[in-house]
């Protein structure tokens, strides 16, 4: 293909990309994730925590502060000052939880409440604390919407636990 030939394709593909765009059929991906978040992300305090962060495109910093919320969620319903995976394996300990996610009275039911112990304890290690303690830790949009909607689900899961008599 001669040079000439090769510009003049990419002035015709880009005549084409700007017609798309006008006609409002181009992609326009943060408007998408922006769409996707505001469908997916259905907590009051997660979205107050998070929403104009993601918007703005400081992902990481969003991801982060959900993760935050969502250990301020279980100190608040747990009544324990501690944090983090600490935290998490206080509260939600299968042997003498604090919260309990279910009546506890299956195997299968004792095994979800120590998946969800784990799960949580995981969390405050591998997502909110890289992301508290390196500089400039960077997130892509679609990968910090599924922590965040992670993030949801588990501050759902936190809020229709059951608080125990423990101390």
């Amino acid at each position: 293909m001669r040079v000439a030939d090769f510009r003049m394709l990419l002035s015709r593909a880009a005549a084409v990309q700007s017609l798309v765009d006008e006609l409002g059929f181009g992609l326009k991906p943060q408007a998408n994730v922006t769409s996707l978040y505001d469908i997916l992300i259905t907590d009051e305090a997660l979205r107050e925590a998070t929403r104009q962060l993601f918007i703005d495109g400081h992902f990481a910093l969003a991801v982060e502060e959900a993760y935050k919320c969502l250990n301020n969620v279980v100190k608040q319903k747990s009544g324990f000052t501690v944090d983090g995976a600490k935290l998490m394996n206080a509260v939600f300990s299968p042997e003498k939880p604090r919260l309990k996610i279910n009546n506890l009275k299956t195997q299968s039911q004792k095994d979800q409440q120590q998946g969800y112990m784990q799960i949580l304890a995981g969390c405050m290690v591998g997502i909110r604390n890289p992301r508290a303690h390196e500089h400039r830790y960077m997130d892509e949009p679609f990968i910090a919407l599924e922590m965040l909607v992670w993030a949801n689900h588990l501050i759902r899961i936190v809020k229709t636990s059951k608080r125990t008599r423990r101390k």
